[in-house]
């Protein structure tokens, strides 16, 4: 009895893996997962299959506990089916689709349209299934394909009725009209099951149970045949190649250096072992061994958009004014940030220098929200993939596959819950396209976000920070304690710090795999590469986390190394240089002419003070501004001026604007002077021609940078 229960367990199990499976595949077709890895159709139909085949042994062993010393098995088999089979699959598959991880701070996913009435309908279909198999007597056999029609009716509950909002085609041909739709959905499965329920039955008159695998079978070949088709048709894939028109390149051009501009997005320079932390990027010490590497070099801003302006602008953010618009009401962002406007195009960009002097030009971007191609620092490229991956889903849809749930809680392939494409996709990608080319010179962007919040490193990289063979438990553990107020905060600080370290050492990893690639492609010698961050992140530090707020040290000193064609020039340099130096400085290294009016200088200006921008909703403007040992930060209004003396305190613990008044005024009068020469230079009436699209405003809140309040 028992060796019956449970195969016929394992074969319900294994069609309900299937049938999860087919409907998870069609996540695959949205619209918001642009990038697929190629993991993930199989990490699908292997975990599904695996964990509702073991689900229904393990109903199939309860119904041998609760049968054994029992008569009447065989004629209400149908009934306890549903009480040990149906109903738990019904709950698990629910609640787990509906639990959100913490893949973001601040972001959740979108609210259920139902408020949960689908537990309703899934319920009471439930106890139809009851009454009917209740009366139901002299069953010969279990059939499959019964109760494929029942589990499909489950599944598209929970599916329609939870993310009914968040359908693109639906919301879209009927936004004001969800109720209707939704009432019309609902009303249709119920149609749909009573269609065919009785045309199911029909194969209960058949004696064999060969109908089960026949169906199971069926089903398996239907997924494995459809889940290719919905990763082929699914991923949008750019092409990554340069228009056929465009491969000629002029002769002058042979020998100029391909230039690979490299920028981890987050990386503050005092968590990398190149400038004094303890082994976390081995391949970035090797790497800067062949380069000069700048021990001060200073963001433009704490946040990814003015960063980058500044970067291919050679402005700063004052001048171009790609940041946030203080006086913006419609929208607030992440942290109540009004709305940023894009670049300008009346600037000529980095990119477009390289492009009007002969070179081909490419950028593989992971930070889809702040360098989508609406922010317009995509001007000048030839390729310009900025795509998002598929873990958008998990924060994109009210109700998702349970994949990303065991994903989180386990660690394996913890790539498929990230709404970014992770390090080794973005050096999957850029191989692919190093491969392909057939010219030179090339002027690469490449962008990685690993080390961005949420600080969630795949293995093994998150057994280094603590050492542990249970990464993901010791994890586990760590949120409890917190939640239950047993971890201090310090504690909890330097476990998060230890995490955003096991990213940077993942990055480290895969820059290590790119360079290894340029040396054995013969290019990496020749080539101009520059690898720096667009801003730091603050873990506690004066009360302060993440980026986009005060700019002290943790989230503006940042790592930059330059390795020369043909390592030129190698070293250690101490003199300060900020992003908007670097526009100039490439230029200067690939001997190509700086355009007019760009106010950064190359290899910096050790004569000027650095000064660093920040457009804030509360504080409004802030600035910073460094002068030989002295570094003096001013808050338009909210709070007071800080001074500190960084040879003596790096850490700024004591501010001493009140102690060395002369020295605050001296520093208050340079950064007068400083704003005086440094004016705005884009049109202050400036607007974004076209609104953001609605996938635009649905990614962006996904990755938690912003909240619709209309």
């Amino acid at each position: 009895m028992l060796k019956k229960l449970t195969i016929k367990g394992l074969v319900l199990g294994t069609a309900a893996g299937l049938l999860v499976t087919l409907f998870d595949g069609f996540f695959m077709l949205t619209p918001k997962a642009a990038y697929i890895p190629y993991s993930f159709p199989l990490l699908l139909l292997s975990f599904n299959i695996l964990f509702w085949m073991m689900f229904g042994w393990l109903s199939g062993f309860s119904c041998w506990i609760f049968f054994r010393r029992k008569e009447g098995l065989r004629e209400k088999e149908y009934f306890y089916r549903v009480v040990f089979f149906l109903a738990p699959f019904a709950m698990i598959y629910g609640l787990g689709g509906r639990l959100p991880t913490p893949h973001w701070p601040a972001a959740h996913p979108p609210p259920v349209f139902d408020h949960h009435l689908s537990f309703i309908w899934v319920s009471v279909f439930l106890l139809f299934l009851l009454f009917y198999y209740r009366k139901r007597k002299g069953v010969k056999f279990l059939s499959c394909c019964s109760f494929l029609l029942d589990l499909t009716v489950i599944i598209l509950l929970f599916q329609f009725c939870s993310n009914i909002s968040c359908i693109g085609i639906i919301s879209r041909l009927f936004p004001e009209n969800l109720k209707i739709v939704y009432t019309g959905g609902v009303l249709l499965i119920a149609g749909f099951y009573f269609l065919f329920f009785y045309a199911v039955k029909l194969f209960e008159k058949d004696d064999s149970a060969g109908r089960n695998y026949f169906a199971c079978w069926v089903l398996f070949f239907a997924v494995v045949v459809l889940l290719p088709c919905f990763f082929l048709r699914g991923g949008k894939n750019p092409g990554n190649y340069f228009p056929h028109s465009d491969l000629t390149r002029a002769e002058e051009t042979a020998k100029r250096p391909d230039v690979i501009l490299i920028v981890l997005d987050t990386v503050r320079a005092d968590r990398m072992s190149v400038y004094g932390n303890q082994g976390t990027t081995v391949n970035l010490e090797k790497f800067s061994r062949d380069a000069l590497v700048f021990e001060n070099c200073i963001a433009s801003s704490s946040w990814t958009l003015p960063s980058h302006a500044s970067m291919f602008t050679g402005l700063s953010p004052s001048e171009h004014g790609s940041h946030t618009v203080l006086g913006s009401k419609k929208v607030k962002w992440f942290g109540g940030h009004p709305a940023p406007r894009p670049l300008s195009d009346k600037f000529v960009t980095l990119t477009e220098v390289f492009r009007y002097n002969g070179y081909k030009t490419a950028a593989i971007i992971s930070n889809f929200g702040f360098l989508a191609p609406w922010v317009n620092i995509k001007q000048g490229f030839q390729i310009y993939d900025s795509r998002n991956n598929i873990g958008i889903v998990n924060i994109a849809y009210p109700f998702r596959p349970l994949l990303y749930l065991f994903s989180y809680v386990s660690n394996v392939s913890p790539k498929i819950i990230s709404s970014f494409r992770t390090a080794d996709d973005i050096t999957g990608e850029t191989l692919k396209l190093l491969d392909k080319r057939a010219f030179s010179p090339l002027f690469l962007f490449l962008n990685y976000m690993d080390a961005h919040a949420p600080n969630y490193p795949p293995r093994p990289f998150s057994g280094y920070f603590p050492d542990t063979p249970f990464p993901q438990l010791y994890r586990f553990k760590q949120y409890m304690l917190k939640f239950t107020g047993k971890l201090s905060k310090k504690s909890w600080d330097s476990y998060m710090l230890t995490q955003y370290d096991a990213e940077i050492a993942f990055l480290d990893d895969q820059l290590g795999r790119l360079f290894s690639h340029l040396k054995d492609i013969g290019i990496y010698n020749s080539s101009l590469i520059i690898v720096t961050s667009d801003h730091g992140e603050l873990f506690g530090e004066h009360g302060l986390y993440g980026h986009r707020n005060a700019m002290y040290e943790g989230n503006v000193r940042i790592p930059l190394i330059i390795k020369f064609p043909f390592n030129e020039k190698v070293g250690r340099e101490k003199a300060m240089i900020t992003l908007a130096d670097l526009f100039p400085t490439v230029l200067s290294i690939c001997e190509l002419p700086v355009p007019e009016g760009v106010s950064g200088k190359a290899f910096g200006n050790s004569s000027a003070p650095v000064v660093s921008e920040l457009y804030d909703a509360d504080t409004g403007l802030q600035q910073i501004l460094y002068d030989e040992k002295y570094k003096y930060m001013v808050y338009e209004h909210s709070r007071g001026d800080e001074l500190y003396d960084l040879g003596n305190d790096p850490m700024e613990q004591e501010n001493l604007a009140e102690k060395l008044q002369d020295v605050s005024l001296m520093m208050k009068k340079k950064l007068k002077e400083w704003n005086k020469i440094h004016r705005p230079k884009y049109n202050l009436l400036y607007k974004i021609q076209k609104p953001l699209s609605r996938d635009t405003i649905k990614g962006l809140e996904a990755l938690g940078y912003m909240q619709n309040d209309e």
